[in-house]
């Protein structure tokens, strides 16, 4: 049966982590000069520190998503060493158990998307070590953010498939109520510290009332219709191909891999790419599928919301806002929505 306990305040929690730190490496939410995102809590300054209980019990997810922590944007994929013509892989240094704190209900599903494609055969190795060695603590939305469409995509602001939820009780009190067996193990580590008590669950709040959720059959069958639109000629003649719409998304995953030699051995790296950049399709005889930026808008909102939903089942969007919100001349999944006539809400 999980366990649920009570902290006197956040700052008892975050010093519980702190005892943990020979174990877990943590990571909280926090603003800094405006720009909310994930940080260390050892490497965090005081009035980081602070930020945290502001920024992850906001009703809006952080500027960079979770997605980083099992996919970083740049990792070490192979270490090789060479002598003569023989190459030997070298043993890659493993990750430690990490809990990341204050993780918002769309990200969290972001990242049961990403797990239908790394997580499937042949299963990413690297990505599958991080998941599994990685605790997921959810704090949940009281209302729909302002510029999210969470629930349109058939995502609760209230509800999340986390290990541990992490609701606010009475006063300053912290509530945490595991949902798996890494967060039931978290909450008797957390107990054997002595400074938590035993507490009764918290109830879910109802959220929002119900809006009309997009049927990604539906939005899949609207897509195909415009493959041909003027639309992407449209939208192009804004976009700057920036790239920063992918990056941001919690649910883009594509990667490019390099080898670095030097003497006698090397490393192959994998670094986040991007769809929106001219030469991420070129191919080795010089030919590019995709040449132009119209060609590319069309290929990424066709990923979201129709290739990923033919093999998948599902929309690759959450509504968390992020490309509305950061995109440099405003362009956003919405402009397509509305395109095929479904305006999705925004608060």
């Amino acid at each position: 049966m999980n366990t649920t306990i009570r902290s006197t305040t956040l700052e008892n929690l975050l010093a519980a982590c702190d005892r943990l730190a020979n174990k877990y490496r943590t990571f909280a939410p926090t603003s800094e000069d405006g720009v909310t995102g994930f940080r260390p809590l050892d490497q965090m300054t005081k009035e980081q520190r602070q930020a945290i209980e502001e920024t992850a019990f906001a009703n809006k997810p952080t500027v960079g998503s979770i997605k980083s922590f099992f996919f970083p944007d740049s990792e070490i994929y192979i270490k090789f060493s060479r002598q003569g013509r023989k190459v030997e892989q070298m043993e890659l240094e493993g990750m430690g158990p990490q809990i990341i704190l204050g993780a918002k209900p769309c990200d969290i599903k972001s990242v049961e998307l990403i797990d239908k494609v790394f997580l499937a055969e042949p299963v990413d190795s690297l990505y599958q070590d991080k998941r599994q060695k990685t605790i997921v603590v959810a704090t949940v939305c009281g209302e729909v953010g302002e510029g999210c469409s969470c629930r349109e995509f058939g995502i609760s602001p209230v509800v999340a498939a986390a290990d541990l939820m992490m609701q606010k009780g009475s006063g300053d009190e912290i509530i945490l109520t595991p949902e798996t067996a890494k967060g039931e193990e978290l909450v008797k580590e957390l107990l054997a510290l002595g400074s938590f008590a035993i507490a009764k669950p918290l109830p879910l709040s109802a959220g929002d009332t119900a809006v009309d959720q997009l049927s990604a059959e539906e939005v899949q069958n609207r897509m195909d219709e415009l493959f041909n639109s003027p639309l992407w000629d449209k939208l192009a003649m804004t976009c700057l191909g920036c790239g920063t719409c992918t990056y941001y998304c919690p649910t883009c995953h594509c990667y490019d891999i390099r080898d670095f030699n030097r003497r006698d051995q090397g490393v192959r790296y994998r670094t986040w790419d991007s769809c929106m950049f001219s030469n991420f399709t070129n191919m080795a005889g010089g030919h590019n599928p995709r040449p132009t930026r119209s060609d590319r808008l069309r290929n990424r909102f066709f990923h979201k919301l129709n290739y990923f939903v033919k093999k998948q089942g599902e929309l690759a969007c959450v509504g968390c806002g992020r490309c509305a919100e950061l995109c440099p001349v405003g362009i956003s999944i919405s402009s397509v929505l509305k395109e095929i006539g479904r305006d999705v809400h925004v608060s």
